[in-house]
Formats: C-alpha cells, structure tokens, sequence
C-alpha cells in the first residue's frame, strides 16, 4: 500500500456510542499523526459522534488537542465531593475503587448532563432523567460557531423528528448549524430531553441510523475534487459475550441495534459504487449517441463520483470497555489508547482500494 496524500476529499463518518466515541478520538488522533498538514472536506456524525464533529471542524484552537479537552477534561467523570478544595478531590479518587467509578455517570456528567431536580418527585409526568444544559455549555466553550460554518469543512449531524419519525440532517452547507442542531443529534430517550429546533422536537439520530454514510456521500458529490476518500470507525462489536445480568442484557441489545444500521450502509455503498463504475464503462465506449445515455437514469447518475479509497476501523473493545454509559477515568483513556492503536495496525495512512476496506462491513 501507498501513503495516502492530502489531495483526497476525505468524508469522515463517526458514529454514537456515548462513551465509546473516546475511541473516535484515538482513531483522529492516527489521523492527524500520519498525515502531516490533514484536514478532512467533510464530517458527519450521530450523537456522541456529532459532538466530536463539531469540535472537530469548530474548533476555538487546534482541533485535535480541543478534542482532547472535550474526553479528558469536559467528559471523564471522576467521584468529587461538592465544596472541597482539588487537592481534596484528587484524594477522593484514589479511595474509590475502578469498578466503582464506572457507574459514577447515573449521576450526571459535568460537561455533558446533570439530573432533573424535578424528576424525583413526579417522575411520570417528565420525559428525560436528565438535561442536556452542561454540554450546550462545554459546546460554547469549545466550538466557535463561525469557524464550524464557515471553516472548510461541510459538517452534517443528524437527528430524528420524534412528530414525524423522519431523520433529518443538519448540514452546514443548506444552514447555519447551531448548538442546538448538535445536541439534538445527541438526545437519546429517556434520558435526555427532546430538543426543539425551529418548532420541531428532536431526539438522538442514532434511533434511525447510527452510521452517517449517505449524507457524507452527498456531500462529497460537490467538492471539486478528482479523489475521494471514506474515514469510517465502528464502535460496537460484532461478538460479545451472552448477557449474565440485566445491565448486560441492556448494552447488548444497544449494540446490536446500532451495529445493524452501520451493515445496511455498508450495502448501500456497495451498489452505489457499483452504479458509478457502469457509468464509467458507459462512457469508455464514446458512442455518444448511445440510447442508454439519453436515459434521466443515466444523466442522473453522471452527477456522482467513485470513492477511492476507505479506512474502516473496526472498534475491537473487550467487554469491559464496551459499556456506553461508563465515562470512567480509567476505561476513556483505554479507549483512546485501543483506538490510536487500531488505526495505526490498520495503516490509516496508507491508501487501500474503497471496495476492499467497505467489505470489512458486511463480513
């Protein structure tokens, strides 16, 4: 295999996965390392992947290191004690044991959610646990709304109209996206509330599809690039073992769910190409007079390009690193490691035939 170049127009396409996407960052992390000078034409996210988007594209500083701030500062939940000096806090971690810390994140999350004061008393009257306030929060800190829009790089996440029960995505080559189009993408019943955008409630987009490949592949269609590139990471295993409790029964139903979207996508581009490489014999035959080209088939077809090359990184967490919920210290920065070194085995930098790596999705 040849390194790649940063000539490509490379779409990256990250899916939801809560506390998984720390992999995500491990797998940009290789990225950006083996391509000196990289940055992506387009990013499409879903949920925790549509955060790291639009950190991604909007970022206020470097966007790899902003990144970093978002998983080891802003979302790794840690045990703290309200009112204590930090030196006090550090102490507390120590006291409570790693298993422990991994169910810390039913109580809140810093820069992402906190509880409802209102739930526990009337319950059945809410319709979320919890509010999504921190992140809008740790959003404004981090992404500047400007750069997202207007920085070069097409960003699309993508929610789902609870009225309707249609996926919508908000890109910001047809809008502005907002920090409100973002945390729609990430508000995933019942625990985060609805929310509303122009008048329409929104819930997480990973409810239809966790994979964001065909709006990525929209997106692509308008650059004024000759190559074109796919950057896919998968976050949920393929294998795991049968469920022993309830807490089990929950993350694997979750991971089935989501892993069966990102196959159906994987179809997808496989036909998709396919139509793009009859359109190519089609025209090596210079009869420009050929019925089939007087086809609206064909001259539709005509507005579409063949995707190069691809790197899927397929997530290869044990089950102890697979729990969504589990924003722990210790099991965020195993992640990160797992996903740095998954890309780089995977030769992330390298140029591989898109036909090839797409197959790792349906095997």
């Amino acid at each position: 295999m040849s390194p790649l170049d940063n000539d490509y127009g490379t779409a990256i396409i990250l899916q939801g996965g809560g506390a998984l996407g720390a992999y995500e960052l491990g797998v940009l992390n290789a990225l950006y390392e083996t391509r000196p000078g990289f940055k992506p034409s387009v990013v499409t996210g879903i949920s925790i992947g549509a955060i790291t988007a639009a950190v991604l594209a909007g970022a206020k500083g470097d966007p790899i290191q902003t990144l970093d701030r978002l998983w080891r500062d802003k979302l790794t939940v840690v045990p703290t004690l309200p009112f204590f000096p930090s030196a006090y806090q550090q102490f507390l971690s120590t006291l409570v044991p790693d298993e422990l810390e991994k169910y810390l994140s039913a109580w809140g999350n810093p820069g992402m959610y906190r509880p409802r004061l209102d739930y526990s008393y009337a319950p059945w009257r809410r319709t979320s646990i919890y509010d999504l306030a921190p992140l809008r929060q740790t959003l404004v800190e981090l992404v500047d709304l400007e750069k997202l829009n207007n920085g070069g790089i097409r960003v699309a996440v993508g929610a789902i109209n609870v009225g309707t029960s249609e996926i919508k995505y908000f890109d910001n080559d047809k809008m502005r996206l907002s920090f409100e189009n973002v945390m729609a993408s990430g508000s995933l019943p019942p625990g985060f509330p609805m929310t509303e955008v122009e008048g329409n409630s929104y819930w997480d987009g990973g409810l239809f599809e966790n994979t964001p490949l065909s709006p990525a592949l929209n997106l692509l269609e308008g650059l004024d690039k000759q190559k074109l590139e796919l950057v896919v990471v998968e976050l949920f295993p393929r294998r795991s073992p049968i469920p022993e409790d309830m807490a089990d029964v929950v993350n694997r139903m979750l991971q089935l769910q989501y892993t069966n979207r990102l196959k159906l996508d994987a179809k997808f581009f496989e036909k998709f190409n396919s139509y793009i490489g009859l359109v190519e014999e089609i025209n090596k035959t210079g009869e420009e007079g050929n019925a089939i080209r007087q086809t609206e088939g064909y001259k539709d077809l005509q507005k579409y390009k063949r995707i190069d090359a691809a790197s899927v990184v397929l997530a290869q967490l044990p089950p102890e690193l697979s729990n969504a919920s589990d924003f722990s210290k210790a099991s965020i920065e195993e992640r990160i490691d797992a996903g740095y070194r998954d890309a780089i085995a995977q030769k992330i930098g390298e140029y591989t035939p898109a036909e090839e790596e797409v197959a790792k999705l349906t095997n």
